[in-house]
């Protein structure tokens, strides 16, 4: 599971095992699509922008797969 606390708010994201995303701030919960929708909770407002960061796709890292063909 990805996790990052967001550097302005303080609240926590959390990437669930489904795909949406778990917002937690001062004992407040909320779930939250990809792209911030709220889904539930009593948090209603995520930064849609953290969310879409946290659960899109996953781009491979560029510089780690030049480093593993250069030991190849």
């Amino acid at each position: 599971m990805r996790t990052i606390k967001h550097p302005l708010s303080g609240a926590i994201y959390d990437l669930t095992v489904n795909g949406t995303i778990e917002v937690t701030k001062n004992g407040q919960r909320g779930l939250f699509t990809e792209h911030g929708v709220w889904l539930e909770g009593e948090l209603r407002q995520a930064d849609p922008h953290l969310c879409l960061w946290i659960a899109g796709k996953q781009l491979p890292n560029r510089f780690q797969q030049a480093a593993e063909a250069m030991q190849d």
